[in-house]
Order: C-alpha cells, then structure tokens, then sequence
C-alpha cells in the first residue's frame, strides 16, 4: 500500500502538474461527475448533502486548492479585491492591511495588493487595468499626482479612502479630520497658551496633515494668536522625524511647559520617547497628543 502523499504526487504527476491536484482527481476519488464538484465549490445547496461530504473528504484528502484564475474564467469573477496603497510600511498601513485581509477572508474572497496603482505618471488607468479583481480599494494621502480620470473610469466597483472631490464618481470614506483636530487642540489648549503650542505633521500636500494643520491655526487664531512659523514643523509621518525634531527643540531649551500636537502618532511617540530620555517630565513639562 502506498503512502497518501505519494498516491497525491502520483496523482498529480499523471494530471501533468507536478505538486498540483485537479478537479478531475477530486471527481474520480469520490465518483462523481467533475461538474458536482464544481457545484459542491460554488453551489453546494444544489447537491445533497451525503454527496458534498463525499466531495469534500476527497478535497481533503487530496490537499486540492481551486485555481482561482481558471474559475474566473468560468465565473467571470475572480473573488479578488485589489487594494492600492500610498505606502505599505508603517503601523497604520499594517494594521489596515489586517483589518482589511480579515474582512474580506470572512466574505470568501482575497486581496491584490500595489502601492502605486493610483499615480498619474503610470498613465491613465494603468494601474487600474486589472481584470484579475472585481473590485478595488484605493487609498490617497496625496491631493497632487493623483488618477482622478483613471479611478472615475473603473469598470468595477470601488471605494477611495481618504479624499473626496468634485469629479470623482465612487463611493468615498474620508476622516473627519477638522473635527477630530480641534477636539484634541481644545483639549491641549486647557492646560496650555496658545503661543507654547506647537504643531509637528507631514509634508505640504498630505490631505490629513494639511486639514490638521488648519485646524490647529484656526484654534490658535480664535484665542487671540496668530501662528508664528516656528510653531509649525513639516517633514513626514514617521518617529524617526518625531524624535529628530524633539531632540532639536530640547537642545535649543525650547521643549519646557508646551504642548504639542503630533499629525499621527508615530510622530508623537517619537516626541515623546526622545523626551523621555532627555528627562523632560510628561505631562508635567511636555503634553503630546497624536491624530491617527
């Protein structure tokens, strides 16, 4: 008697495909037609039940996995969503990543994930082109280079995250980041004056920075306080830029009873661990709060 696993390789091997199963394997080990298979993957409820079991035991005992490019052929319908990212590193792209793998694993489908389909410089709809996906994710930080055409053009559904405009025709999820902003400027601003606030964000252009940062001055500006350029730090949305720009306020004596607010909380970690270091007392001397 031959062990199973060489049987699957057997198997395998006279199906031409080396270390792969086919449906007909699957239909031949549980004698039934390679279509109630079929049916016993996409349409169980049309097979009875004594049937699918018999199906699925061979499917087990087989390690079959469906190839998700052939059934889309068949389908016309790949059960792929492509995601497309601004960046794919960092604690918040990794935990969207998650939730977002989560969801759509517990809907049966999986994800394709790029970090560049929407730039314009790949051409119109480029990094849209994709017949592999029934629908599309894509997330903007950025209000320039953007594919506004190409994303208004899909020929499939999909969601932007983070921006909304005239022209754009998709559905849209942005961050209330005005009302988000003041709340945790209010909140600064109890224990603070306005002239020993400081603001720490991303480049000019990022959306979330930007809306923040207006934010930010509209609070200091209804308390009598004109923004001064010192109190504003752009660079990008990072801890190491966090802790680069505390470590220059505390070398200069500047980061003694103020309050900062920190456009993401990578940022505001970061201003508080170099803090910490340098012995400044938080919250005594130092009140951070980050916007993720």
């Amino acid at each position: 008697m031959l062990p199973s696993s060489h049987m699957k390789r057997q198997e395998a091997s006279e199906n031409g495909r080396t270390g792969a199963v086919s449906i007909r394997s699957v239909a031949e080990r549980a004698g039934v037609s390679i279509a109630t298979v079929s049916r016993v993957l996409n349409t169980p409820d049309k097979v009875s039940q004594a049937t699918a079991e018999r199906v699925r035991e061979a499917i087990e005992d087989l390690e079959y996995r469906p190839n998700l490019f052939a059934k889309g052929l068949l389908t016309k319908r790949s059960r792929v969503i492509g995601v497309s990212l601004p960046d794919i590193h960092g604690e918040f792209y990794s935990e969207l990543m998650c939730a977002l793998d989560d969801r759509a694993c517990a809907l049966g489908y999986h994800l394709l994930v790029s970090s560049n389909a929407h730039r314009v410089e790949r051409g119109p709809g480029n990094g849209f082109a994709l017949d592999l996906v029934d629908g599309m994710i894509v997330m903007l930080t950025e209000r320039t280079g953007v594919d506004i055409e190409g994303i208004s053009k899909l020929s499939h559904p999909a969601v932007v995250i983070g921006f909304d405009e005239p022209g754009l025709e998709v559905e849209t999820i942005v961050v209330d980041n005005q009302t988000g902003a003041r709340k945790a400027i209010e909140h600064l601003l109890s224990g603070n004056t306005p002239d020993r606030c400081y603001f720490v964000g991303a480049h000019r252009g990022n959306i979330d920075s930007d809306e923040r940062l207006n934010a930010f001055c509209a609070a200091l500006r209804e308390r009598g306080h004109e923004p001064r350029s010192d109190q504003i730090a752009r660079r990008e949305f990072s801890f190491d830029w966090g802790w680069e720009w505390a470590e220059g306020m505390i070398d200069e004596g500047l980061l003694e009873d103020v309050a900062v607010f920190a456009a993401n909380d990578e940022i505001a970690i970061g201003i508080a661990n170099a803090a910490r270091d340098r012995g400044v007392d938080i919250p005594g001397s130092l009140r951070v709060v980050g916007f993720d």
